[in-house]
């Protein structure tokens, strides 16, 4: 994969302090050793309910722990779960933007941590939303770098191959104009199959299983696009078991009831 173009955004610190964080203005914080700081964190965000909690702990000790890798890339995932629950679109772009920056900084400062390659990767496609075609494209390239790179770190992880399927999903459904921008824009074309995402959702059952209804979503449309109804109806209804938890599974929960209903006419 090509090198990752660098882009210079408006996301400095100063930016990150005129959008004020929850509880920005705490007088009381919690002294915590870095240990037991990311245990916390780590434990808090495992309850969807408070995640935002555990993104305020982390603000609240980022001056501290600025320089600590395990700390820094807990932070870009923190940002990460910010844009997915905000609503707002330029929160969202705010929460990316600073991120991304962050995630940059954590693989310049840590190029062999599974975890930092993760999170860049994820905040670089988040950024991606709000850019224009060739910006869009170039973030393409510079998740799947990362994605690689994480795969290869850390290979029992099951949401890198979720994520890499829906990369390869994506990929498979891009239309002509679009390779042929990409060609034009960077001189290759990205390419993957159906076949290629099925591989990798499945190794996210292997790996995990019941990981995610989103996962049983991809699994159900790429059996569906292959012409493989009865493995397609199967995963559709063990998504329908899954609870709905996070705001993706909401979302899978709507994509659950359009391909029920497609299949039932198959």
């Amino acid at each position: 994969m090509g090198k990752c173009v660098r882009y210079i955004t408006a996301s400095t610190d100063t930016e990150e302090q005129s959008f004020p964080d929850p509880k920005a203005l705490n007088i009381h914080i919690e002294e915590l050793n870095l240990d037991a700081l990311l245990q916390k964190a780590d434990n808090l965000r495992m309850d969807e309910s408070k995640k935002i909690e555990s993104f305020e702990l982390l603000c609240d000790h980022k001056e501290k722990f600025k320089d600590e890798i395990e700390f820094i890339w807990r932070l870009v995932r923190a940002y990460g779960d910010m844009y997915d629950l905000s609503t707002n679109t330029e929160e969202k772009k705010h929460y990316a933007n600073i991120g991304r920056t962050l995630g940059e900084r954590a693989v310049t400062k840590a190029p062999e941590n599974g975890c930092c390659h993760l999170w860049y990767a994820v905040l670089c496609g988040y950024v991606s939303e709000f850019e224009g075609l060739q910006n869009k494209i170039n973030y393409g390239y510079c998740f799947k770098e990362h994605l690689d790179k994480a795969i290869e770190l850390l290979p029992e992880e099951p949401l890198l191959y979720y994520l890499n399927g829906r990369y390869c999903y994506a990929v498979s459904q891009l239309s002509w104009i679009e390779k042929k921008m990409a060609a034009t824009l960077f001189g290759t074309v990205p390419t993957s199959t159906i076949q290629e995402a099925l591989q990798n959702f499945l190794k996210v059952e292997e790996l995990q299983h019941d990981f995610s209804k989103a996962n049983y979503i991809y699994l159900s449309k790429c059996y569906r696009d292959l012409k493989q109804i009865e493995n397609a109806r199967k995963f559709c209804a063990l998504a329908k078991q899954l609870p709905c938890i996070t705001r993706e599974d909401k979302d899978a929960e709507e994509e659950v009831k359009k391909i029920s209903l497609a299949l039932m006419k198959k």
